[in-house]
């Protein structure tokens, strides 16, 4: 098609989705470059990107599945309808409704139900079949986006010569609220989130190599709910075969819910709405639902992470994930996953009253903890207090939440998927510029991944003056490890495969080096401490 007929063909595209919301969404991330038409021929219908000043292609806000609207509310993703004009992908695709919040950029952007999109940075439109990574956002499977500046994958695409996708899913109640008691049609309701980033997967497969992707080189990529999201698509039935590698920093599988926990919460929910079936909840308004939300999570206070999360329901999550992790679910993915050291230090950005109370505060207002070490609690807390060095008031409270929501379930992970396929263990240790208090807090790694400095996450956890080199060094390690499926090593430091021998973990900072089981007493601690999720409460107990 010549330039004079790609400018028709978007022209009339943009005439035709004139009132259409996904288009509407008053965000344009690149406003200051002028557009170069690039135009790709997808299974759902022509899409009309643009051309960077680098030469890189970028699509944005590509519908994956029809709006989850109407009748269409809790109800699995379907197939988007084929369009035949060429439809504009110059803007992100509205976030899923959710709170504002300060800290999670995308959440102030465009908010609707029409949200099931996804966007692509490609190197070019061509059959040299390049490798591709699907990023998950996170947020805590209650907030988030594709539209957050942090997740730009134009340097990370750029440095690799990969195709970079990320994509949009349902949150909070809109994506994790079980209805399987009102109906077979309702069956895995708990686990819509999980439903959605599966349909996207299954477009990217089915589109990538008309966008110079490989569908037979894709690794899935998220962070904190991301990261959960990937290791559950690991061991998922229903995303078998759609990716080959994984990514997963800073969320394991140890926030599931089980049916008696989502059943309890939905309950709730519709107490709190005033409604009794479906047809109640669908009458309501998205800003009725996000209101909702907030007084669940409110009420739910430190165990407000099990309010929203992916069920055991026997649907969409066939067995319990350790299990299936065990036994060989995820045979034959490489993984390369870790963790930061300070993670739980992030949630000083919310709450900066943290610092100033004593662990047995805290711990008494997060039962599932409490019960989650049991008659070990007292020499758990004695342990931290001996171990660091300066443990304050609510040190022991920071390094036991960071290991037990994060560092445990991930080594556990490394040990169980080590018997299967090559595993890959980092810790991202270099501390924030922007607070002593911070340290090297949950999300601080992601702008060194993607080399996105200029975000406001970047500038809010990050600081000035990063050290490029520790960007380097990782970005190439991701890339090698999206490429071939081995990071190899990072800078100068030979990163080799863990094993439950060695634990060999390669520590990110400003001197990148290798360990050999890291902090091996505070593991050995941890080993036996069950799974947080318990038999039966719920955070609203």
């Amino acid at each position: 098609m010549n330039r004079a007929r790609q400018i028709v063909a978007v022209l009339v595209g943009v005439l035709h989705c004139i009132g259409c919301e996904r288009e509407s969404a008053p965000y344009d991330p690149r406003p200051d470059r002028a557009l170069e038409l690039v135009i790709a021929d997808t299974t759902s219908g022509p899409v009309a990107g643009f051309e960077t000043e680098g030469d890189l292609d970028v699509f944005l806000g590509i519908p994956y599945a029809e709006p989850p609207v109407g009748d269409l509310r809790f109800a699995p993703p379907r197939p988007v309808t084929h369009w035949a004009h060429v439809r504009p992908a110059f803007r992100f695709g509205p976030t899923c409704p959710q709170m504002e919040d300060e800290f999670e950029p995308a959440s102030l952007l465009h908010q609707d139900e029409d949200c099931l999109s996804l966007n692509i940075w490609t190197p070019g439109l061509d059959s040299k079949k390049r490798p591709v990574v699907v990023y998950i956002h996170g947020g805590g499977f209650i907030e988030g986006g594709s539209g957050d500046p942090l997740y730009d994958g134009e340097h990370l695409a750029r440095r690799g010569d990969i195709v970079v996708a990320s994509l949009n899913y349902r949150v909070a109640a809109l994506g994790f609220l079980s209805l399987d008691s009102f109906g077979p049609e309702f069956s895995g309701s708990g686990n819509l989130a999980l439903q959605d980033q599966t349909a996207a997967l299954v477009w990217i497969e089915s589109n990538i190599d008309r966008f110079g992707g490989d569908p037979d080189r894709i690794t899935i990529m998220g962070e904190s709910a991301g990261s959960t999201s990937v290791l559950f698509h690991m061991i998922s039935p229903a995303s078998k075969g759609l990716f080959q590698r994984a990514i997963a920093q800073s969320g394991a599988v140890n926030l599931a819910r089980t049916p008696e926990q989502a059943a309890k919460i939905t309950e709730r929910f519709m107490e709190l709405a005033g409604v009794r079936d479906v047809a109640g909840l669908r009458a309501l308004s998205a800003r009725r639902i996000v209101e909702l939300e907030k007084k669940l999570l409110d009420d739910a206070g430190f165990e407000a992470d099990l309010v929203f999360a992916p069920v055991l329901d026997g649907i969409v999550v066939p067995t319990d994930p350790w299990r299936a992790l065990e036994e060989g679910a995820a045979a034959g993915i490489p993984l390369l996953h870790g963790t930061n050291l300070d993670e739980y230090r992030y949630w000083l950005l919310y709450f900066a009253w943290l610092e100033y109370i004593p662990t047995a505060w805290a711990l008494a207002r997060a039962p599932s903890v409490q019960e989650q070490l049991g008659p070990r609690l007292d020499d758990v807390i004695e342990h931290y207090r001996h171990t660091l060095p300066n443990p304050g008031l609510s040190g022991v409270t920071f390094a036991l939440v960071s290991d037990l929501m994060f560092r445990a379930p991930h080594l556990r992970v490394s040990d169980l998927q080590s018997r299967h396929a090559p595993v890959w263990m980092y810790r991202f240790d270099w501390k924030s510029k922007v607070s002593n208090g911070l340290g090297a807090c949950h999300a601080i790694e992601l702008p060194f991944v993607f080399r996105t400095f200029d975000s406001p996450t970047s500038d809010q956890i990050v600081g000035p003056n990063p050290p490029m080199a520790l960007s380097d060094a990782m970005m190439d390690a991701w890339i090698r490890f999206i490429r071939t499926g081995n990071p190899g090593r990072a800078g100068a430091s030979t990163w080799p495969a863990y094993d439950t021998g060695r634990r060999a973990t390669l520590i990110f900072d400003e001197a990148i080096a290798l360990r050999d089981d890291p902090d091996a007493t505070t593991r050995r601690l941890h080993d036996g401490i069950p799974d947080r999720t318990p038999a039966g409460g719920t955070a609203l107990d």
